[in-house]
């Protein structure tokens, strides 16, 4: 690689094998303690470096910088509001939750 050349980036999307894991599954909740989705999977990107967890919602998927993540527990708190989700209910949780397990297993089913 010469100096001219750009640094291509590179991603990469990681998954826990667990549902609910200590990240993956998990309520999140916005500053105003709203109910937005549940934590599908994180990504770490380089050039840019940046990591962020990416929240499946009612019908939408966003990204969520790490720097927005207040705490972990049982469930991951943001500090920031988040305009672009609508508050999701608790059987909207569980039907995520194994949205996201079907497609895991339907992806390690394809290997």
């Amino acid at each position: 690689m010469t100096a001219k050349e750009p640094l291509t980036s590179i991603e990469a999307e990681l998954y826990e094998l667990s549902m609910p894991g200590r990240l993956l599954g998990k309520e999140v909740l916005d500053n105003r303690a709203r109910r937005i989705g549940i934590v599908r999977s994180i990504r770490i990107g380089l050039n840019p470096t940046r990591s962020e967890l990416i929240v499946k919602g009612a019908e939408v998927e966003f990204p969520v910088d790490f720097g927005k993540v207040e705490t972990v527990g049982t469930v991951v708190q943001l500090n920031s509001m988040v305009k672009d989700a609508e508050e999701i209910e608790v059987h909207d949780v569980i039907r995520l939750q194994k949205e996201v397990l079907d497609d895991m297993r339907s992806y390690l089913a394809g290997r």
